[in-house]
Order: structure tokens, then C-alpha cells, then sequence
């Protein structure tokens, strides 16, 4: 309110936006029409805040200097001074402006000034004369009972939570674009996959919800699930869906293994449903599929799979991803023809070739079944966790990577496995038999996933580091079974590097030291991408002495085929249209109480050290996700503005000298004693807010920084 600090974008820097790691923060954006509407809806989140206390203020007398949007703060770079605003202009006794410092805004009022050094000059312009006991303008801040200052102080967080509403019922009634509840694939050994969540399966209740929602969105699912994950560690979340038409319950453990690495993030690990659209980015780079179908372009959709015309999801009005990928899988090993649809244009088809795995000719032993999905075979049959698979159907297990060849080999067939259970002593082979599905089946590797799976069977297991086959050219170039791969590298030269800038990051050329979150099985699914013929400088422990600088080259195999063939589809979406302005109204005020409690939820965690710091995200990451989200559409940027609205609301009335809610405290003490707090004591908790708020506002700013780098 009153200084460049009070109503800054301290309470928008340090805002604690636990969506922008969830739904993961896009890029930054360059279309401008869209950076246009950023500007204007951050601008506006600020306007309506400051409007509130400026209102306020004028119902009740005061007077207002000064009202801007952003600060107008005089900056030198050397002799070059730039000016304070980029437009003011004066009406009546208020100075109207937008400053050249784009972090917040304020009004200035007779008589209040949070800046210290200002405090005796603010005090002098208050009073009607001279000395401390000149009496003091009417017109003051300082002037006014407690109670119209206590309006005043709260007018901008009332603003913003009316506006909330406002903005989220205007979404809602031109319709907002989401991603539904349905399951697309689980992550192999996830939390979902155990439980046996399946493509297709529509989530309608989580955790707390009062109720079933048919219009649940994908990104709150998720929200939901690291809640509950934060306040109950290890207890199961309620989980309601929808499959084939009837209501399935079910409990699921949240997990934190597949938390981006600088947040410890809760989720059960499946991922939401695609659409047989393809998608802009169709191919990993180099790959045989880029050569063999120059006629396909991103929007065609494919209808049919080898003749067979793929059923159209009646609640969406598409063919669901799942239904396109069984389809395609049941073929992963030999080429397939897709019948596509394009706007405008006769239906054509095109014949995609069965994709080779690509390998540096090394395989890695088995380990242990980590998990067994609930209901399949294999937990029928006995096996175990901890149990290592030796053979499939009496042919030994080579490579772990190539194990679900092997069983993809056998749909339709009675499959018997041996496995190696216990150790030393006390260690026994068993056989299981058990029936197979009837055609082959894969679960979509996630670049999370840190597991292979039997997905037809129902046994995830994990990856040994341990090399157990090595090819001719691995072994040319050193590589012998029983070497413990320790270190991985892809080496490239600055010409190959700069062709491959547009899809690579420069961490892909990083070295990597394999452990338990970075392992063979997602080393395995990273190469499918690299460009044949690269070069991979491994190191491994031989005979208990570490042997570095072995170059193993990227190939491809023979007889063994990459189920995926690097085709990109696009993402299931749908929109959510308010009936009538009523309705608007009503969903207007759930988001914003929902908007409300999230953040109430996520501070408690943040306090109470249930949630890492590493959550809080500064200026530049609420640009990006308000970008990413305006790439949706007006009503998705509107929302957003409805979470920054109700989070702005609630800091800003944090008890924290500087901000509203220590103003608040102030005015309380004020009304119990009967006067004003001590003004020396006054000044020494602003000075120490101000300072702790600007070294919160600058860690989330590196911390930002350093993200983007």
C-alpha cells in the first residue's frame, strides 16, 4: 500500500505455486499475442489488489498520492539514468502511473509509508503544524479509528478473492480446455500398476473429495495424490473410478520415485490417456520411422490399424490412445498399416515398418521381481518379490533387456517360468506355469520408470548393472561379461551437438553415474533415441578395479523390435463449459475455495518441513507457467490468474511486518491497548520483514535461474 514494499510482488515472488512442478512449467513462449496476455492478466492481478486498498481508503477520506502499477523507482546504469515510469498522468489529488520495475504495485497514502528511512518526513506531512503534538490531518491514514484502517489494510485481499471468482466463473462459461481423468498407461512396478490400474480407467473421486466428479481434471488428480502423500507418508489414498461402465474403489500407496529430482513429490505413477492424433514432434531423431513415412504430418488421425477401424470413445468423441496402442502393439514385430484421416483431405494410408532396437551390444543380468500387478498371472501362480527369473519356457534369460521379446514371443501360449528363490544356502529353483495374454503386450516405458516389466504376465523386475551378454563389436571394443557398468557418456563433437541442439538438452552429454534413479533400464530407453552410430564412453568395475574410456556405438539389433516405433501422439483433452451464469457463478466459487484451501494446505506442509523449499517458485516460473497455460487458451490463463488471486490473498495476510497481515497485527495490538504500538519497535520488525521477504525474493529468483540454465 503505502511503500515500494507493502503490495510488492515479494507475496507473487515467494509465491509457493506447488503446480509449477507438478504440471510441470512449460517453456517459455514466444508467441506474443500470448506474452501480451501474461502482462495484462499479471498486471491486473496487481490492479485489482491495489484498487481494493486504494477504495477503500477514498470511502473513508484519505488521501491517495500515488497509485501504480509496478514501481517507479529512479535506475542508473552508469550515466545513463532511466526513467522511473513507463506512463503516468495525474487526475484530481492522485498520481496514476505504471512503473518501470515490473514486481507489484502500490498506493501511497498520507501518512502511511512502510520505508524507515522515510518515517520521520512521513510524519512531518502527516500534522497540521509543527512538533509531535500538532494535530494530525484528517485526511491521514494515520488519522482514521482503528476499524476503517483495519478495512482499508484488508480491502486489496477481499478484492482479490471477489475477482477470483469472478475470473474463474468467466472461464467456466466460455469453457475451459483440461486434460480428463483417464488413465493412458502406468509406469512399470508403479503404485497404479500393482494396484492394477488400467488404459481406460477414469478417475472420478481421490483422497478427501466430498464427491464424484465427472469432470476432474488430470492436473488436480495429481495435486491431490502429493497432498496426501505429504501428510500421510505410507497410507493408502481412496481412489473411485469408472471402468467399462461400473464404479471400481481402490486404495493405492503414493510413492515418491518418480519425483522430479529437486522435489519430493507424491504420485502412484500413471500418466493420462492420448489420442491416435499424431502429435508435433513425430519422430526421435535419425530413426528408421522418419524415413519411412515422409507423408504423414502432426494433426492426421488414424481410424484404422491393418483394416480394423478403432471404436470412438462416446464420453469424448475420439478413439481413446490405448485403444490405438493395443492395436499397434499386437503388431510390434512386424510392419503395420495405419489408415490416417487429415482435415480437408480423402483418407490415405501408409505402412509403418516393425523399428529395431538400438543397443551398444552389451545386456545386463537379471534382477529381482520387484512387483507383482494385482490379479494377473503371475500373482496367482506364486511368485514372489525377490524371486529372479532364470528361464522362459525353458529358454534361458540372457539379457534382462530382452526379456519381454522373449515373452511378447509367447502370446497365446502357456508360459513356464523358472525362477531362483532365496540365496546361498537356502537358495531353490521353481517352475511356474501360468497362461499368457493372448496377444503381445508392453508397458509404455516412461523416462521415470526405472523398471522392466512382463506386462502380460503381471511381474515388474528391475535391471542388474552387471553386463550378462556382450556382441562382437562390444566385446572389440572391451566390454566382457561380469563388468559392472559404472559410468555412462555420450560423446559428441560440436558439429554433432549443434545439429542435435533442437532436440537434446545439454544434460543428455553429461556424464552419468548409474545408481538406483538413473539405471540401465532408462539408460536402455534414452539410447532408442540417439542417433545411430553414436558413441557411448562407459566405464565399469572389472575384478574389483575400475576400467574406464570403453567406447561402446550405438546399433541396431536384429530380430528384436522397439514396441513404441518413436511415434508422438497428442494428449486426450476435453472442455469444461459452465451451463448457464449461474453455474458460472457456482464454479466460479468452487475454484477459488478449492484455489484457497490448496494453498492453505501447501503452506502447512511448507512450515511444518513436510515439503521442501525446493517448491517455491520466484517471478520467472510464475511468467513460464502463466505462459504455458495461456498456450491453452484465455479461460486456462484466467484460472491461473484465479490461483495467483487466492494466493496473493493469503500471503499477503501472512502476520509478517511489510505485508498487509503484519499491518493487521499492528492494528489489533492497537485496538487491545488503546494505542498505537511503539514506533521505534514498529520500525525495527518492518525493517526485519523487508529484509527477510528480499532474501526470500532473491533465492527464488537464482533458485529460477538456475532451473532455466
Amino acid at each position: 500500500m503505502g511503500s515500494l514494499l507493502n503490495d510488492s510482488l515479494i507475496p507473487f515472488t515467494w509465491n509457493l505455486i506447488l503446480a509449477l512442478p507438478i504440471l510441470g512449467a512449460g517453456e517459455l513462449l514466444s508467441n506474443l499475442n500470448q506474452w501480451t496476455q501474461v502482462a495484462l492478466g499479471l498486471g491486473f492481478v496487481i490492479f485489482v489488489h491495489e484498487l481494493g486498498h486504494f477504495l477503500a481508503a477514498k470511502t473513508f477520506g484519505v488521501r491517495c498520492d500515488k497509485f501504480y502499477v509496478g514501481f517507479d523507482v529512479p535506475i542508473r546504469l552508469g550515466p545513463i539514468r532511466l526513467p522511473a515510469s513507463l506512463a503516468k498522468f495525474k487526475w484530481g489529488e492522485t498520481e496514476y502511473g505504471i512503473g518501470i520495475i515490473p514486481l507489484g504495485g502500490y498506493v501511497k497514502m498520507l501518512g502511511q509509508d512502510d520505508d524507515p528511512r522515510k518515517a520521520e518526513e512521513e510524519a512531518a506531512n502527516t500534522r497540521q503544524g509543527d512538533g509531535e503534538e500538532a494535530p494530525l490531518d484528517p485526511r491521514s491514514y494515520t488519522a482514521k479509528p482503528v476499524w476503517q484502517r483495519m478495512i482499508i489494510i484488508s480491502a486489496g485481499v477481499v478484492m482479490n478473492l471477489i475477482f477470483a471468482v469472478i475470473l474463474a466463473g468467466v472461464a467456466y462459461y466460455y469453457g475451459v480446455k483440461y486434460t480428463p481423468t483417464v488413465v493412458g498407461a502406468s509406469y512399470a512396478g508403479g503404485p497404479a500398476w500393482q494396484a492394477d490400474i488400467r488404459p481406460g480407467d477414469q478417475v472420478l473421486k481421490v483422497a478427501e473429495m466430498p464427491a464424484a466428479l465427472e469432470k476432474l481434471r488430470f492436473d488436480d488428480f495429481r495435486m491431490s495424490t502429493v497432498f496426501h502423500g505429504l501428510d500421510y507418508d505410507d497410507k493408502e489414498i481412496p481412489i473411485q473410478l469408472r471402468r467399462d461402465g461400473e464404479i471400481v474403489e481402490s486404495g493405492i500407496i503414493p510413492t515418491q520415485k518418480y519425483s522430479p529430482a529437486r522435489l519430493q513429490l507424491y504420485t502412484i505413477g500413471c500418466r493420462s490417456s492420448l489420442t491416435p492424433t499424431i502429435g508435433p514432434i513425430r519422430f526421435s531423431p535419425n530413426s528408421y520411422l522418419a524415413e519411412a513415412d515422409p507423408d504423414v504430418q502432426p494433426g492426421d488421425v488414424v481410424v484404422a490399424v491393418n483394416g480394423e477401424k478403432l471404436p470412438v470413445d462416446e464420453r469424448y468423441g475420439v478413439t481413446m490412445g490405448d485403444e490405438f496402442i493395443r492395436h499397434f502393439q499386437a503388431n510390434w514385430n512386424k510392419p503395420v498399416t495405419l489408415e490416417l484421416e487429415r482435415k480437408d483431405s480423402a483418407n490415405f494410408t501408409v505402412e509403418i515398418p516393425a523399428i529395431p532396437v538400438k543397443s551398444i551390444g552389451i545386456g545386463f543380468a537379471m534382477g529381482p521381481v520387484t512387483a507383482l500387478r494385482k490379479n494377473s498371472p503371475a500373482a496367482e501362480s506364486g511368485i514372489q518379490a525377490g524371486d529372479v527369473i532364470q528361464k522362459i519356457n525353458g529358454e534361458a534369460v540372457v539379457d534382462s533387456l530382452r526379456l519381454p521379446h522373449q515373452a511378447a514371443l509367447l502370446a497365446g501360449q502357456e508360459v513356464t517360468l523358472e525362477v531362483l528363490r532365496g540365496k546361498g544356502d537356502k537358495a531353490e529353483t521353481l517352475e511356474f506355469k501360468m497362461t499368457g495374454p493372448e496377444q503381445a503386450q508392453f508397458d509404455m516405458l516412461a523416462p521415470v520408470s526405472t523398471e522392466l516389466s512382463l506386462s502380460g504376465l503381471g511381474i515388474a523386475y528391475a535391471v542388474e548393472k552387471t553386463i550378462s551378454a556382450v556382441d562382437e563389436a562390444a566385446s572389440k571394443a572391451g566390454f566382457e561379461v561380469g563388468d559392472e557398468l559404472l559410468k555412462v557418456q555420450w560423446v559428441v563433437t560440436a558439429e554433432e551437438r549443434a545439429a542435435l541442439s533442437g532436440s537434446f538438452k545439454d544434460k543428455a552429454y553429461e556424464v552419468r553415474d548409474l545408481d538406483e534413479k538413473d539405471n540401465t533400464a532408462l539408460l536402455f530407453s534414452d539410447i532408442q533415441v540417439m542417433p545411430e552410430k553414436s558413441t557411448l564412453v562407459c566405464a565399469v568395475r572389472r575384478d574389483g578395479k575400475v576400467k574406464d574410456n570403453l567406447k561402446g556405438v550405438v546399433a541396431y539389433q536384429q530380430d528384436w523390435y522397439w514396441p513404441i516405433r518413436s511415434l508422438s501422439l497428442t494428449p486426450l483433452s476435453d472442455v469444461h463449459y459452465a451451463k448457464d451464469l449461474s453455474d458460472a457463478a457456482a464454479l466460479g466459487f468452487w475454484e477459488t475455495k478449492r484455489r484457497f484451501k490448496s494453498v492453505l494446505r501447501f503452506l502447512r506442509l511448507l512450515v511444518t518441513g513436510r515439503l521442501s523449499i525446493n517448491g517455491l517458485g520466484g517471478p520467472i516460473t510464475i511468467a513460464q507457467q502463466a505462459a504455458s497455460e495461456a498456450s491453452f487458451g484465455t479461460s486456462r490463463l484466467l484460472l491461473f490468474l484465479t490461483m495467483l488471486s487466492a494466493n496473493l490473498a493469503i500471503l499477503n495476510f501472512l502476520p509478517i511486518p511489510a505485508l498487509d497481515g503484519g499491518h493487521m497485527v499492528f492494528l489489533t495490538a492497537e485496538a487491545i491497548m488503546g494505542k498505537p504500538v511503539n514506533e521505534a519497535l514498529q520500525v525495527r520488525l518492518t525493517m526485519a520483514g523487508v529484509l527477510c521477504l528480499l532474501g526470500l525474493m532473491a533465492f527464488v529468483i537464482v533458485k529460477d535461474i538456475a532451473w532455466l540454465t
